[in-house]
């Protein structure tokens, strides 16, 4: 019977084998340059004469690709736009290929024409389909459901109001009937008013001010004044509302420059204004000076009324709560974030230092009940919430494997082969945006499949992007993928640095594509500017061309590595400090140390650019799981965080407010 069972099995296995082998190479064989190059050639000759508007070539070129190519989905499309097809005509269209991303194109459009045509029952049969509806159609729809008094839908419309961004004139009518239900008022309009003048959005500022009735409106130089003359516009106390937002604005600007300079100014006039007007003046310039690790910042902090006032400025709130934590004052920091908004105290970072504030002020079970919570989560708050709880004996969860089956159902796919396809025939937008559509509404058995196909395929970031989709079974080998390590494994050596970071680093720069390249310039898989890149050959004594060669992965790693080890030695070999460094240069790291040791954490929340701090946490994370994977001696993330010294001058922190660009 033992023996039996044993043929059985391996019969079992020789079969899944020999079918995956079938599959495989029929897809070779049909998928070959030999078999399709006649074809797509004849695909991106009708793709081009139709983008030219040439329509008879269009045509001779589209006659060629057969019907039961995958490509012909495209030649069909753009056969209607040139057409200009009916409704009727479009919906053969989308009931021959539901799931393709080009009849989302083509539902959206139907819903906008429906839309005009006021016909709302057609309108919702498309709006409802649409993987990502566009702001303006999901203002309609919102707006529809309001007129019918869907409770829901005027919360979520008005939410929508508080927003710093211009929106489309849909949810402009939208909210016209929120005011006219009473739903907004008045007040919405200055909050919204404080928001854009605070997010820089002087053309929404104008807009909202015109919107107010005519005696309340500012006059018709108020914001140039704000920006070049503020002083003056901030002692004139203006008696309209609107204008003393202005001034409030003209009081940020002074502020992002200089926080004392701006605290004498406020000194001098903040009794013109209102209370709650003053106590906004004062937080604003406690958040700019937070930004810049002014040890005033708490004392302006506390003059802005108690962690309560900062509730309806997020920001204001997420400052006070850093530079408490900067100053050490973990009672600050707790009671800032418990007067938060239910929204941000929920977020990971606010419930992982609401426990370390209650583990320090000894409330050890409510922290470690969040610390708990916050463990069964594979992020950065999650390591560091499982490193405060009482050691317990753990092993790496082994990720799953997937079946033959699976991998040939990948394989077999058609979304995912037409996705492969066009990438292969180098058009990459079109390539991406079949894979997403390809990869919606999969179960995590699926997703792990594609995932594993497009890591085979060399497609590395779709392959990190469609794993790191799982929500309850998860491959982190497939999140955590190490393509070029041989290369990158030496380099790491030659420089003496910790291959986990160094992989943890190339992940969060490049996702390992290694032709990619920065809107400001940077290249490659360590994203590497130029000019650093001919220092880089300079030093290491390489001609003068070598810089050129960025997008080749040996040269990349081998320059990327320098130019991290030559920072991390300048950097009191703190990887915090050198991949803040890496990340926004050197000489910011250097001034956001603080004037006596800093715990790392602590050090990281406050940096001041939101891309670096969250740029530090991912590559930091990155390198966890990259040294669980390559295995090794383990280290925990406090661990690697460290203690930051000392800044070596008592000069303030940059006051720079934009997030950089990648400078390396």
């Amino acid at each position: 019977m033992g023996v039996s069972n044993k043929a059985g099995l391996g019969e079992c296995k020789g079969w899944r084998s020999l079918r995956l082998a079938i599959v495989t190479l029929t897809m070779l064989v049909a998928g070959s340059p030999a078999t399709h190059a006649g074809v797509e050639a004849d695909f991106k000759a009708a793709r081009s004469e139709y983008q030219s508007k040439r329509l008879d070539r269009f045509a001779r070129h589209a006659a060629r690709i057969p019907k039961d190519d995958l490509l012909y989905s495209y030649i069909r499309y753009w056969r209607l736009r040139a057409d200009n097809a009916t409704p009727d005509e479009m919906q053969v269209f989308l009931d021959a290929y539901p799931e393709s991303p080009l009849s989302d194109r083509l539902r959206s459009e139907l819903a906008g024409l429906y839309a005009m045509a006021e016909n709302w029952p057609a309108f919702r049969l498309h709006y409802q389909t649409l993987a990502k509806p566009s702001q303006d159609l999901a203002c309609i729809d919102l707006h529809l459901r309001v007129r019918e008094g869907t409770r829901q839908a005027a919360e979520d419309a008005a939410k929508l109001w508080q927003s710093d961004k211009s929106l489309p004139q849909a949810c402009t009518q939208l909210f016209n009937t929120l005011f006219e239900q009473g739903r907004l008022t008045q007040e919405d309009r200055y909050r919204r008013l404080r928001l854009a003048l605070d997010g820089g959005n002087l053309a929404l500022a104008q807009s909202l001010d015109a919107s107010l009735p005519e005696g309340e409106r500012m006059a018709e130089n108020t914001l140039a004044m704000a920006q070049r003359r503020g002083d003056e516009l901030i002692a004139s106390a203006p008696a309209r509302r609107a204008a003393r937002e202005a001034a409030l604005y003209a009081l940020t600007l002074f502020a992002k420059l200089d926080p004392t300079d701006a605290a004498r100014l406020w000194e001098a006039h903040a009794g013109k204004y209102s209370e709650s007007e003053q106590r906004y003046g004062w937080g604003q310039i406690a958040l700019h000076a937070a930004r810049r690790h002014d040890p005033a910042a708490p004392d302006w902090f506390t003059r802005s009324g108690p962690a309560e006032a900062q509730a309806g400025s997020p920001l204001q709130a997420q400052w006070r709560a850093r530079a408490a934590l900067r100053a050490g004052k973990w009672l600050e920091v707790y009671q800032t974030i418990q007067a938060m908004p239910a929204s941000q105290q929920e977020e990971s970072v606010w419930r992982y230092w609401k426990a370390r504030a209650l583990k320090a002020l000894n409330a050890l079970y409510p922290a470690n009940m969040l610390f708990a919570q916050l463990s069964q989560e594979a992020d950065y708050y999650g390591f560091l919430s499982l490193e405060e709880l009482p050691p317990r004996l753990e092993s790496r969860p082994q990720p799953t494997r997937l079946t033959p089956e699976e991998q040939a159902w990948a394989e077999s796919h058609p979304p995912l082969r037409l996705a492969l396809r066009l990438r292969e025939m180098d058009l990459p937008a079109d390539a991406q945006e079949e894979w997403m559509r390809a990869i919606q509404n999969l179960s995590d058995r699926k997703l792990m499949a594609a995932a594993d196909l497009a890591l085979r395929a060399g497609w590395y970031d779709r392959a990190i992007n469609t794993a790191n989709r799982t929500r309850v079974e998860h491959n982190y080998d497939l999140r955590f993928i190490a393509p070029y390590r041989d290369l990158a494994s030496a380099q790491a050596s030659e420089q003496g640095l910790d291959e986990a970071w160094v992989f943890g680093l190339i992940r969060q720069e490049s996702r390992f594509v290694s032709h990619a390249r920065s809107g400001v310039g940077a290249q490659g898989l360590m994203q590497i500017m130029p000019a650093t890149a001919r220092w880089i050959a300079g030093q290491l004594g390489l001609d003068r061309r070598a810089h050129a060669k960025m997008g080749q992965p040996e040269t990349n790693i081998r320059f990327g590595t320098y130019y991290l080890k030559r920072i991390y030695e300048a950097l009191d070999q703190s990887p915090v400090l050198a991949t803040a460094g890496y990340n926004a240069g050197p000489g910011r790291a250097r001034k956001w140390q603080a004037a006596t040791p800093l715990e790392g954490a602590i050090y990281v929340e406050s940096i001041p650019f939101q891309e670096t701090r969250d740029y530090v946490k991912r590559v930091l994370t990155n390198a966890m799981f990259y040294r669980q994977r390559f295995g090794g001696e383990t280290l925990r993330l406090k661990d690697r965080l460290g203690v930051i010294p000392a800044r070596k001058s008592d000069a303030p922190a940059s006051s720079d407010e934009k997030d950089p660009a990648p400078t390396p």
